[in-house]
């Protein structure tokens, strides 16, 4: 058995990477389409609502686990067990969050690889003069070979594997430490050419201004999802980040600087993107094909498009890395705690797994895109391999692993051993926190998974 521990190597570069984790490609892309979809300026109010009510406290609550048990998430959690007096049956949120991070990469680093192949196809000039029908006809393309999605998965899943084998300080720190501020500033850049050559005020009263009378109970509950799992909780993530945090690290700074953070880096992600879609007369509720087939028309129009429209898609393939790596490492650790095998070889292994894994992916969207296993099971569903791995771990094991660790931080865990953890003394700051935490985050999660079954 492994047991060498591992520790970030300054609290600045713990947030460097933790910021660089979660503001990935869900806080530019996810992020940016369900703000046109649920009324802009009224979805931003309300995420950043949540993010403070639900997000950040449970984030806090994940990452007082892991610092507390000090090792991956299936460790962490035989730790608590054998030294807080914790029932087993707390293991079990290990296992499902070992299960459901590796099903989840298995499927992002897919997606992960179309912003590399965009990125491909921007630097061979594709954006230039493109129409409607031609980004239709380019994202089309793209889902219909197998071949392409496999590669540039393939890209993404070894350059994976390669920074995490070199260790969590001279490899993902190293990586993330540089890549993370670099598409900080290319985002910056994209926000200053948005402002010199779009519409940033139709941007900024898009973003900006709040349309209550728009508020259903949808679009709270898109909200508040979108707050609660563009930070990962729940599948052992920011655990196993918090167990590599030193004892002298504040663990509510840390949290309040990254989720902070990962929301502005949302919103300058959306005031880069909208001033476009208003200057083009494009429809800002494309969802998810706002960045693969909206934009691309824009970038064919717009003054040095095909410059803006290659550094926007390096950006988020930078972000795709930054976030993919802390996921393996998820994996990784688990297999350090327990078996004697060198970590590059680990790292190597679980990263092939994972790419053969994300076949079921690719394939969903050509050869097996009316394939529907469920059915062959006597169940009667319409959803291809990707979409019931999405809906497994999304509408279920995400939900349920983060009202676990609400109830692990809130419930299970004595009073003075998260007080100790988060370092807030015994005043309102933490009374607050363990209340959230124990009242109204469980009860958020609830009603999300009870409205996306």
């Amino acid at each position: 058995m492994n047991t060498a521990p591992n520790h970030w190597s300054s609290n600045l570069l713990f947030l460097i990477i933790a910021i660089g984790t979660e503001a990935g490609i869900a806080n530019v892309w996810k992020f940016s389409y369900l703000a046109g979809a649920n009324g802009g300026g009224l979805f931003v109010a309300l995420y950043f609502i949540a993010l403070i009510v639900v997000a950040i406290p449970a984030l806090m609550a994940e990452m007082l686990i892991g610092r507390h048990g000090g090792k991956s998430a299936i460790g962490t959690m035989n730790v608590l067990v054998a030294r807080d007096g914790m029932s087993p049956l707390w293991k079990a949120f290990g296992f499902m969050a070992t299960t459901a991070v590796f099903l989840i990469l298995s499927y992002y680093c897919v997606i992960c690889g179309w912003m590399v192949k965009y990125f491909v196809f921007g630097l061979r000039g594709g954006f230039k003069g493109i129409d409607a029908a031609g980004a239709a006809s380019a994202y089309q393309h793209m889902l219909a070979s197998p071949a392409d999605m496999l590669f540039y998965s393939g890209v993404i899943v070894a350059i994976t594997a390669a920074v995490v084998a070199g260790g969590v300080n001279k490899g993902i720190e190293r990586v993330s430490g540089v890549l993370t501020p670099l598409r900080l500033m290319i985002l910056v850049c994209l926000l200053i050419y948005s402002i010199g050559f779009a519409d940033i005020g139709a941007a900024f009263r898009f973003l900006f201004t709040v349309d209550w009378t728009r508020l259903t109970p949808a679009v709270v509950v898109t909200a508040v999802g979108q707050a609660f799992f563009s930070l990962g909780i729940g599948v052992g993530v920011m655990l196993t980040m918090g167990a590599y945090m030193k004892p002298e690290y504040s663990i509510p700074r840390a949290v309040f600087t990254v989720a902070i953070a990962q929301g502005l880096v949302a919103l300058v992600a959306g005031l880069s993107i909208f001033p476009l879609v208003f200057t083009y007369g494009l429809a800002p509720t494309q969802g998810p094909g706002l960045i693969f087939v909206t934009l691309p028309v824009a970038f064919g129009r717009m003054p040095y498009g095909q410059v803006f429209g290659t550094a926007l898609f390096l950006t988020l393939s930078f972000a795709a890395i930054t976030a993919t790596t802390v996921i393996l490492e998820t994996v990784v650790s688990v297999l350090q705690d327990y078996t004697r095998l060198p970590r590059r070889l680990l790292a190597y292994l679980i990263a092939a797994l994972i790419w053969l894994t994300g076949i079921l992916t690719v394939l969903s969207f050509n050869r097996w895109s009316a394939v529907y296993p469920l059915r062959f099971i006597g169940i009667a569903s319409s959803k291809t391999p990707f979409e019931l791995l999405d809906y497994l771990t999304s509408n279920i094991m995400m939900p349920a692993g983060g009202l676990l660790v609400a109830l692990i931080a809130g419930w299970a865990l004595s009073r003075e051993t998260t007080r100790k953890e988060l370092g807030l003394g015994d005043g309102l700051a933490f009374n607050l926190w363990r209340g959230l935490v124990r009242y109204v985050v469980p009860l958020a999660i609830v009603v999300i998974f009870l409205s996306v079954r």
